[in-house]
């Protein structure tokens, strides 16, 4: 089948969004198209092509979401300045967001151009196929399309577009919009996000202080997740935190390579705001300021929303249950508690500075890696430590990566393809992430990481 479009959000409110229309393109190409994904959602690729991909031939008239949201803690009245949803598509009971991001100009523009450049979107591409195969909650990208512009941003390149999946880009930014902006539709927005993302809660007696609890796990389970395999979003401002635990908005993130919590890439955290091991307490911030624009919906009675905040101020326990639970699967022991064998363990990973991912296919088949630091008394002792209560290689191999999305090999592929116009090492590193879990060569390349002198100078970019 083709894409079959009803869009729910147009029933809402008209301040929340504008009606938009893609840019003119001559010649859209077709760079990526993940099959897959196209299966997964019901669609036939034949009836995919690069007009309907592009937003050339319309099925219903795109709208452009409103929002806001706190970037690097200061509130901003925002929206999407360069994406558009072409619809929500309906399969097996299920609702998706297709959203054209690149696609040009609309009323949130600001002073951008509304345009991407191709390896931004390539990246996405690649970020969001890891993290779906690592078996995290994400946006998914159905395919890229090379335009027949150039776009001007670090360096000149062609332009493209990212046809982006999500359940929904409501973010919390969109309830701080709704809050601020257009509060009488507080409640009627509220009870439309909970039908379509958390309809179990509808008959619930406190149905709004039960969605932020249920916000709350599902951003603590994608967070968590991301520290399980290294993960470091780079901009984890409100506006980029998903009402549903889908991570989104791929700009300077990474994967951390070396073991450092205040590990920071990107170009625009000169003060590491958004530092790896910072990803907690951020969390936890955001879901205040998410609380905060819940707050209307309390007025008839502030005891109600004082067990909002009481919901709140279980994210410590709920997160760090939630955190040493995941590393005792990393570490392969299947008790419960040991806290403190996982704290000796993270105290020799922040003194050695180990690569993360490696570390623990070391810890689970030793010799696995010529490293000196694995080499060492202190990780034979750590080691010996954690053979009597874990190393159950049953389960690490569920829970640890072979593959990551390096740093340096994405760059490699992203300029083979700006050089050369060659997708080879690109679909390589697709081949690996496949199947993440999965080794198909002994020391392979792709398992690899950088030298620290690379990861010392690499920076990322929003691209925007």
């Amino acid at each position: 089948m083709s894409l079959s479009f009803d869009t729910t959000y147009k029933d809402l409110d008209s301040n929340l969004y504008s009606r938009v229309t893609p840019e003119d393109i001559n010649n859209p190409e077709i760079l990526l198209l993940n099959e897959d994904l196209c299966d997964g959602l019901g669609l036939n690729k034949e009836d995919l092509n690069s007009q309907i991909l592009s937003g050339q031939k319309l099925l219903e008239e795109p709208i452009a979401q409103a929002y806001a949201g706190h970037q690097f803690g200061s509130y901003t009245v925002l929206g999407d300045g360069r994406a558009m949803i072409l619809g929500e598509h309906v399969h097996d009971g299920n609702r998706y967001d297709i959203q054209l991001k690149g696609s040009g100009r609309t009323p949130y523009s600001g002073r951008g151009d509304g345009n991407a450049t191709v390896s931004s979107m390539l990246r996405e591409y690649i970020y969001s196929y890891a993290m779906q195969n690592l078996g995290i909650k994400t946006s998914r990208s159905l395919a890229v399309i090379e335009t027949d512009g150039s776009v001007q941003r670090r360096r000149t390149e062609p332009g493209a577009i990212l046809v982006r999946v999500m359940r929904s880009h409501i973010r919390y930014g969109t309830f701080q919009y709704v809050a601020s902006q257009a509060s009488e539709e507080l409640e009627e927005f509220t009870d439309y996000v909970i039908d379509r993302h958390y309809p179990h809660l509808n008959n619930k007696d406190k149905k709004y202080t039960d969605f932020f609890d249920e916000v709350m796990r599902s951003s603590i389970n994608m967070v968590v997740d991301w520290m399980r395999v290294g993960f470091i979003h780079g901009v984890m401002n409100t506006d980029n935190m998903s009402i549903d635990g889908e991570t989104f908005d791929y700009g300077p993130c990474t994967f951390m390579n070396y073991y450092d919590e205040d590990a920071v890439f990107s170009s625009v955290d000169k003060r590491g705001r958004y530092s790896f091991g910072n990803q907690k307490p951020i969390l936890k911030w955001n879901l205040g300021r998410f609380a905060e624009s819940l707050k209307q919906l309390f007025q008839e009675s502030s005891h109600a929303f004082d067990e909002l905040e009481a919901k709140l101020d279980n994210f410590e326990e709920i997160f760090d249950a939630k955190y040493y639970s995941m590393m005792r699967k990393k570490l392969g022991i299947k008790s419960d508690g040991e806290e403190a064998i996982v704290d000796a363990f993270l105290d020799w990973l922040r003194e050695s500075r180990a690569d993360y991912t490696n570390t623990f296919i070391e810890l689970e088949t030793p010799g696995s890696f010529d490293d000196p630091v694995y080499s060492s008394e202190d990780f034979k002792h750590i080691r010996n430590e954690l053979s009597g209560i874990g190393l159950d290689r049953k389960m690490m191999k569920k829970t640890n990566p072979r593959y990551i999305p390096r740093n340096y090999l994405i760059e490699e592929a992203l300029n083979e393809y700006l050089e050369k116009e060659n997708l080879s090492k690109f679909k390589d590193l697709l081949n690996v992430l496949k199947n993440p879990y999965e080794s198909k060569d002994a020391n392979s390349q792709f398992q690899q990481p950088p030298s620290e002198k690379f990861d010392s100078e690499y920076t990322t970019y929003c691209n925007t």
